[in-house]
């Protein structure tokens, strides 16, 4: 089996499509760089928010004590201490936000209401007031596309990227292979942007069905385990997430919900979360994920959430923007014959993920430049440590494109690529095509998301994370048993030993930090504290040898 190979050269070369890859694209452009773009989909409705986005978190600086920039960060120094690196939040969102939501404005995303000309703000998640924007994001994707089209980017879709080469100690260049056809796509670059997004699928989904997920389900973070082989520093990759969705239905909204006043109420009929957080339903996402299960744990679920005494005006508003986000979820209420205005809706805990809470990710540590520990390599978007869902990616891929392409205008040629690295990782992306028997994805990733749930899950402890440790390296043994039967099964694969290699590193990673921070996002059983004078800053992660080696870097606020 010798599928095709074309070789490309590309000033800059970016892996991923979503939100944060076109916006450094867009940055890269502007400045007259060549530029390829990845993406394992089609840029038009890849990544996270491909569906659509009903939100765009930002400070308007319109007068209030809270909507400033100084108020923003105190928000974000107080709740994330100990994951936040405020230089670099403040160079890569602050500084950047205003120009940010103008860009968008200009390609066809605005995030105002087109009748009125004005923003339309809602809170939720301990935010110090409204600093949610609150928009129609159905075409937000659509329109990022087409602007990547429109400034001349090379577009390379349905190909996924699987390994980073370095030359020197930089980044020089990937490899990657289309998932229809297998032909390689070997690209020599003078700067490499990751943006991949988070790892999903990697944590047992409580509807049985692990491709029902929150985010994305064909996130697998990619970008951490190229980085991480690549010799990139990695951080904050202890953290998981959950969040709340309706029962069997792993939808995002919670926030919406939340930002609208609802409620959030157990079997009783209770509004419980006061108990949990002086600010009640408009607490840290983290907090409201205590809170349901710890009434479910307690035997006073179901928790349902209850809207039944907003206002017609309001309901309906929350009804039209939910399906910004999800165009499905007026169908699920509507088999469940669920009206939200009369009915309470059953909630449960969603699966889990790796990122952080909050405006914190897992994932490449960055600078304010969102460079990397590898020269060449620039990070932006959800697969950083550093950022966390739209605003950031925004402006986070947007310094990442215009550091970049600063970067590649110094680089005076391209580097040959080491044809015994190429042949190696094409022999690696086969070799499951090249078994007639063995384990197939699905089995495999079955097995990952059962360890990682029972022993690596939201109460962690030191015996539970050397145990999951032990049953994932006996995986990592029978990695080479993966078979598949055609490309597209090639790449689920592929997507399998990134998601062992991103699961094992937040295994070590949990292990090495001896406190809780951030509630269920890293909880000790065996350290149920937060350790400021000790813990108050990243764990750090690389590759040594075949090996990981952590390390702590102390952040001071």
């Amino acid at each position: 089996m010798k599928p095709k190979t074309t070789e490309i050269k590309s000033d800059l070369l970016i892996v991923g499509g979503g939100i944060a890859g076109i916006n450094a694209a867009m940055a890269a452009r502007e400045q007259d760089v060549q530029v390829t773009i990845l993406d394992k989909a089609g840029i038009v409705r890849s990544g996270n928010l491909g569906a659509g986005v009903d939100h765009f978190t930002a400070y308007l600086e319109q007068g209030e004590p809270w909507d400033t920039r100084e108020a923003w960060l105190e928000h974000v120094s107080r709740t994330l201490k100990g994951g936040v690196d405020i230089k670099v939040h403040e160079a890569i969102f602050c500084n950047e936000i205003r120009a940010a939501m103008e860009r968008m404005a200009r390609i066809g995303n605005r995030l105002d209401d087109p009748k009125t000309g004005k923003f339309v703000p809602t809170g939720a998640f301990g935010q110090p007031g409204p600093l949610t924007i609150n928009f129609n994001g159905k075409e937000f994707k659509p329109n990022l596309a087409r602007e990547a089209r429109r400034i001349g980017c090379q577009i390379i879709e349905k190909a996924m990227g699987t390994k980073i080469f370095t030359s020197d100690g930089r980044a020089v260049g990937a490899m990657a292979f289309h998932i229809r056809n297998g032909q390689f796509y070997i690209i020599q670059a003078k700067a490499v942007v990751a943006a991949t997004g988070i790892a999903t699928r990697q944590f047992e989904n409580p509807s049985g069905f692990p491709f029902n997920t929150w985010q994305s389900p064909y996130n697998t973070g990619d970008a951490q385990a190229m980085a991480f082989r690549a010799g990139a520093e990695l951080a904050n990759m202890e953290y998981l997430e959950l969040t709340v969705v309706p029962k069997g239905f792993s939808s995002a909204g919670l926030g919406a919900f939340m930002g609208m006043g609802c409620y959030l109420v157990n079997a009783a009929g209770e509004r419980f979360m006061t108990r949990y957080h002086p600010q009640g339903e408009r607490a840290l996402r983290y907090k409201i994920i205590e809170g349901v299960m710890t009434e479910t744990s307690g035997g006073r679920g179901p928790v349902y959430i209850d809207a039944r005494h907003l206002d017609p005006i309001d309901i309906e508003h929350l009804k039209t923007t939910l399906s910004w986000d999800k165009d499905t979820f007026p169908e699920y209420l509507a088999q469940k014959g669920l009206d939200i205005s009369r009915d309470l809706m059953e909630v449960m805990v969603s699966e889990g993920m790796q990122r952080g809470p909050g405006c914190l990710s897992s994932g490449i540590r960055i600078s304010e430049r969102c460079s990397s520990s590898l020269a060449g390599l620039y990070a932006a978007g959800d697969s950083t440590d550093q950022v966390h869902a739209l605003s950031p990616s925004t402006t986070s891929g947007y310094v990442a494109g215009r550091e970049a392409a600063k970067w590649v205008k110094q680089v005076k040629s391209f580097e040959t690529l080491d044809e015994l690295a190429v042949k190696k990782e094409q022999e690696r992306i086969l070799a499951p095509l090249r078994k007639k028997n063995g384990i197939t994805y699905s089995e495999f990733e079955d097995v990952i998301r059962k360890i990682m749930w029972q022993q690596v899950g939201p109460a962690r402890t030191e015996a539970s994370l050397k145990t999951g440790l032990t049953k994932l390296a006996k995986l990592k043994q029978i990695e080479e048993e993966l078979t598949a039967r055609e490309f597209h099964q090639a790449m689920r694969a592929a997507e399998a030993q990134n998601l062992l290699t991103v699961s094992q590193i937040m295994a070590e990673a949990a292990l090495f930090r001896k406190e809780s921070r951030f509630g269920l996002s890293h909880y000790r059983a065996d350290y149920p504290e937060s350790d400021d004078k000790n813990w108050q800053g990243l764990v750090v992660v690389r590759k040594e040898d075949e090996g990981i080696k952590l390390s702590f870097k102390p952040l001071s606020y």
